[in-house]
């Protein structure tokens, strides 16, 4: 039969046992993320926000861009000199929607990682490229709403050749009408490194001196890289 003083050492044989787990169930993963590289580490984040779930913050507008579901794929990882910063290139399959707008894309993204600490993460958004694109997209459309030429015309690449007339005569039919709304009911993308093709399916509604106007219809709109940004080239319609 054990003494009062054998249960006392069985006692603290297992307490420092479960504090080795413990700190065991902490430290094995940090050490093996650190004997793969950050290659390894980069990825598992990236493929980590599928479950997670995925919200991009869009400047100028109101809701988020809020994934349904979404993918990464074919990811490689370039580490930069000095080992802090690192880029991730992949496929990024998305289905979702921004506010009422179903939004639909499929291509290349490029996310910049910075080690903090002793983890990497994302140095902005998970998706930068994607959330530029859509920002360009509903900036057009509060432009267009609005009557904006100035704001229409920076979103138009410097080096862009518009087709003279027919855009002209569209933006110029949009802009004319009273109590304009003019709505996107889905973006649908395909993102290449340089440039991106969007179908817009839109629905404009005004009033013009003769009559009322309520439109739906669909269009095709490109986007090239400008330096370091998505601009519509050649035109905005």
């Amino acid at each position: 039969m054990k003494s009062t003083q054998d249960w006392s050492r069985l006692g603290g044989v297992l307490i420092i046992g479960v504090a080795l787990a413990a700190t065991l169930l902490v430290l094995v993963p940090r050490l093996l993320g650190a004997a793969a590289g950050p290659e390894v580490e980069i990825i598992t984040a990236l493929k980590s926000t599928e479950r997670q779930g995925l919200e991009l913050t869009i400047p100028g507008a109101e809701a988020k861009l809020v994934a349904r579901e979404h993918h990464f794929a074919r990811i490689t990882v370039n580490v930069e000199p000095g080992g802090q910063r690192a880029v991730a290139w992949a496929t990024l399959d998305f289905t979702g929607r921004l506010g009422r707008t179903e939004v639909g894309s499929l291509g290349v993204e490029r996310v910049p990682f910075v080690l903090r600490g002793r983890t990497w993460e994302p140095e902005g958004l998970t998706a930068p490229r994607l959330a530029q694109v859509v920002g360009r997209l509903e900036a057009r459309r509060r432009a267009l709403e609005a009557g904006d030429r100035t704001a229409l015309e920076a979103l138009r690449a410097p080096e862009a050749v518009s087709d003279g007339g027919g855009e002209a005569e569209e933006v110029e039919r949009v802009l004319t009408l009273q109590r304009r709304r003019y709505q996107a009911e889905a973006w649908y993308l395909r993102l290449e490194r340089d440039e991106v093709v969007a179908s817009e399916t839109w629905r404009l509604e005004g009033v013009l001196p003769s009559r009322p106007v309520d439109e739906r219809g669909q269009r095709r709109l490109s986007l090239i890289r400008s330096g370091e940004e998505f601009l519509f080239s050649p035109g905005l319609m």
